[in-house]
């Protein structure tokens, strides 16, 4: 292979073109996350899992010859980006939470206006043993109603 040829994976797409060079950190953090992608899509490709740990294997080779300073840098970037995200995510879920809070509330409230505006017909019930109706009322009902229809349906 020539330094003046250009790199392609198993996809026909280029990895490296020519000249060739040393990938970058950041090149090479871009291409981890490209990698780590394919394989989670294609979990049965195990050419993407040599890939993706050849470049694991060049991250860390990068992150090991930087210098503490710049380590430490890189990252302190990395978790403040990371609890942005979060911070992100939890307000984007906290108002989504807010919504449905919204809409529990305002179906409780249709559903005791309803059930408050609700007549329930008194129901007959016969007992076997006395041989005679009795009408049961609703538990809200505090008047004494006699039936004189007969059973509600």
């Amino acid at each position: 292979m020539s330094k003046f040829s250009n790199l392609y994976d198993i996809d026909g797409n280029i990895i490296n073109p020519a000249p060739q060079h040393n990938f970058t950190l950041e090149e090479t953090e871009k291409l981890v996350d490209d990698l780590t992608k394919k394989v989670q899509e294609n979990p049965d490709n195990n050419t993407y899992k040599v890939y993706l740990a050849n470049a694991q294997k060049w991250l860390f080779k990068l992150y090991n010859e930087m210098s503490r300073e710049d380590l430490m840098k890189r990252m302190n970037l990395i978790t403040d980006s990371i609890k942005n995200a979060k911070d992100e995510v939890n307000e984007a879920k906290q108002k989504e939470l807010d919504e449905i809070n919204k809409a529990v509330e305002e179906l409780k409230e249709e559903y005791n206006k309803v059930v408050m505006d609700e007549y329930v017909e008194p129901i007959e019930e016969i007992t076997e043993n006395e041989g005679h109706t009795e009408d049961i009322h609703t538990l809200h009902s505090g008047e004494s109603e006699t039936d004189t229809k007969g059973s509600a349906e």
